[in-house]
Formats: C-alpha cells, sequence, structure tokens
C-alpha cells in the first residue's frame, strides 16, 4: 500500500512540478511561487512512502549465503 501511495504522489508532484514551471515561464498572473509548497509536500510523502515499504520488506526477506 505504501507503495502505490508513493507512485500516486511522486506522479501528481511532478505533474504540478511541469504544470507551475509552465505558469512561470508564460509569465501568467496566475503563478505565485508559493503554489511550489504543495508539490514539495507530495514528494517528501512519497520518499517517506517509498522508505518505510522499503524496511518492511528488507525486514521480511530472509537472508541466504
Amino acid at each position: 500500500m505504501n507503495t502505490i501511495a508513493g507512485t500516486i504522489a511522486l506522479c501528481f508532484s511532478f505533474t504540478l512540478f511541469i504544470y507551475l514551471f509552465g505558469l512561470k515561464m508564460e509569465h501568467s498572473i496566475k503563478y505565485d511561487a508559493g503554489f511550489f509548497f504543495l508539490p514539495l509536500i507530495l514528494l517528501v510523502l512519497s520518499l517517506r512512502f517509498f522508505y518505510t515499504d522499503y524496511k518492511k520488506n528488507k525486514k521480511s526477506l530472509p537472508i541466504s549465503k
């Protein structure tokens, strides 16, 4: 479940980064620098989800020598 949540957060984060970059390059009146906080929060959340999933899967793997 963490992998799915991380993937969704990462996709939306990059989509919002691209959208906001496009608004900035067009010099749109809708652009505000504060809008970059949401994609940053989503990026941090996705990294957290992937890390917790990695830790959980690392513990469950059998050690073979």
